[in-house]
């Protein structure tokens, strides 16, 4: 063997040596630089996760700062004691009073047989079995009348308002006049705004009366 190749074989080992020695340096450069981004990474989250306690923290607390809220139920409480005590110290309406005022037009028009009639004028006419003679204070011989004041001819409109859903003095009195003898009489009377008309028929019950027999509900006054 030559020189040159002695030379050779011993450059060869010295080659693979130093090219061993250069990648063993950048692996361990690089385990380097993985190892400090590790780090930073680490170091990142663990000083930005503990902020996010510290606001939940205070987001809890918010709540506690804030006593007061429990008087507010205690005021309203009282305010309803205050409240439930004037009302019950207020009159309560009565309205059974009011029923028993109106309790007679009511009545007057209760339990009625309602027909047609063949006058175009005529709404409806109503009769009813249950009517009775309105009580007479007059003795001896029946005389009928039609002067205001005269006892007969009072008893006369107490007859006719008997049956029919108006007062005497929130009415007009139209018309009261014989319907054909002295023992029969007939009215037409409306309320004040002539929005309700009626014409009423009666007759006269020897020693009990003057009975309503027939009422006719108007369109318009005749």
């Amino acid at each position: 063997m030559n020189r040159k190749q002695k030379q050779d074989t011993t450059e060869k080992p010295s080659r693979l040596k130093r090219r061993n020695q250069s990648k063993d340096r950048l692996l361990n450069i690089l385990i380097g630089i993985v190892s400090i981004a590790i780090v930073i990474v680490l170091f990142a989250i663990f000083t930005t996760e503990p902020e996010q306690p510290k606001e939940q923290a205070e987001q809890t607390e918010q709540p506690v700062e804030n006593p007061p809220a429990k008087e507010t139920p205690d005021e309203s409480d009282e305010l309803k004691e205050e409240l439930e005590e004037e009302t019950e110290e207020q009159p309560e309406p009565m309205p059974e009073e009011a029923e028993e005022t109106e309790q007679p037009t009511e009545s007057a028009t209760e339990g009625h047989i309602v027909t047609e009639s063949a006058d175009a004028n005529v709404v409806e006419v109503w009769t009813n079995d249950d009517w009775t003679p309105y009580p007479t204070e007059q003795t001896g011989q029946h005389v009928s009348a039609y002067q205001v004041g005269h006892i007969d001819y009072e008893e006369k409109l107490k007859a006719f308002f008997s049956v029919i859903p108006l007062e005497k003095d929130n009415s007009i009195i139209w018309s009261v006049k014989n319907n054909g003898s002295a023992e029969s009489s007939i009215a037409v009377l409306s309320s004040k705004d002539k929005a309700n008309i009626y014409r009423v028929s009666i007759e006269w019950v020897s020693g009990e009366g003057w009975l309503p027999v027939q009422v006719e509900v108007l369109q318009q006054l005749p």
